[in-house]
């Protein structure tokens, strides 16, 4: 176990330090090998001289080209040499800090472990009756993941996958949201993504009463896109589309970050900041929708549902503008 752990601790700190970039030798190169020709040359050069007539005109300044070369080869090759060795060290120093390395669906994998560990660990703690509401992710169960709070954990590490475009950090914070019919649940807690545990946790349990209501923000960018028409879903029969006017197209949705505050009392009570990978970034309005997208769709509509008692009580609610009621007090 103890072998598994550090493993995958190790896989992951190297996961979060760059990449080595392959050094350029050229130049090292042409400094070593100029220099060992310039060396060769001057010794051809002493060789010449010597064995010229005594006297000769010519044979001093072959003897003084040898004295230049032998000098410029004596401090080119050993500088080459070392530029060599030196580039070839600090890139087997850097591949060594980088791998081996988690891989992104390794990364994703172990987050996708700690959301259900999250999910049990919300339900035991928060004492959950599980006939309550059957636990059906993406209904009456919200999985949200993002980062945490950076200035209280500023060792966290952030990288940018350059094949999906994901932003996955060493600790990524997990808000788990259980929908019932008169109280709105959370349990968050921020994962270390090295070990696999939470380093900090925490549940929150509120009357639904009390919400307030939900804040979203982002980044998005909405695009019009002119005479597109509108796709049909898989399977369905192809309906005759008129040609488009002018006017008519889609939208397309570009979005990198969405911010959740849950509002309880007129105070933030919940918060997360969540990327988006670059796969679910661009969805079509009316047409595709990220998770993250649906996940707040579906809470949205849960509490218009719910707050101030908005359903009748046949179906969980207090009829309209009546809350629903308090459990009787002890005693």
């Amino acid at each position: 176990m103890n072998v598994v752990q550090s493993s995958r601790a190790e896989r992951v700190d190297k996961y979060f330090n760059p990449e080595p970039v392959r050094p350029d030798y050229t130049f090292a190169l042409v400094l070593l090998i100029g220099g060992v020709v310039l060396a060769g040359g001057a010794v051809v050069a002493f060789g010449v001289s010597a064995s010229a007539p005594s006297g000769s005109n010519g044979a001093g300044g072959v003897a003084c080209l040898g004295c230049l070369g032998l000098l410029a080869g004596i401090v080119a090759a050993p500088v080459g040499g070392a530029r060599l060795l030196g580039a070839y060290n600090a890139y087997q120093r850097a591949y060594a800090l980088a791998y081996p390395r988690a891989t992104d669906q390794e990364m994703d994998l172990w987050l996708e472990e700690g959301t259900y560990y999250a999910v049990e660990a919300g339900r035991k703690r928060l004492n959950r009756n599980p006939g309550d509401v059957t636990l059906q992710h993406g209904r009456n169960v919200l999985v949200f993941t993002g980062l945490p709070n950076l200035q209280n954990f500023p060792w966290c590490r952030l990288r940018r996958s350059e094949f999906d475009g994901r932003v996955r950090s060493s600790l990524s914070k997990i808000l788990v949201v259980y929908l019932s019919h008169n109280q709105l649940q959370t349990y968050e807690c921020v994962l270390d993504m090295a070990t696999g545990a939470t380093l900090t946790d925490s549940t929150k349990e509120y009357h639904l009463q009390h919400v307030d209501g939900m804040e979203t923000s982002s980044d998005r960018v909405n695009v019009f896109l002119p005479g597109v028409p509108v796709p049909v879903p898989p399977g369905a029969p192809p309906a005759p589309v008129a040609a488009p006017k002018p006017s008519e197209g889609l939208i397309a949705h570009v979005t990198g970050r969405q911010l959740l505050r849950l509002m309880v009392n007129g105070r933030v009570a919940v918060e997360l900041i969540m990327g988006v990978a670059d796969a679910a970034q661009v969805h079509i309005e009316s047409v595709t929708r990220n998770d993250t997208d649906a996940m707040i769709y579906t809470l949205r509509e849960y509490l218009r549902a719910h707050n101030g008692g908005a359903l009748p009580p046949a179906v969980g609610g207090g009829g309209w503008g009546t809350p629903p009621p308090l459990p009787p007090m002890a005693g």
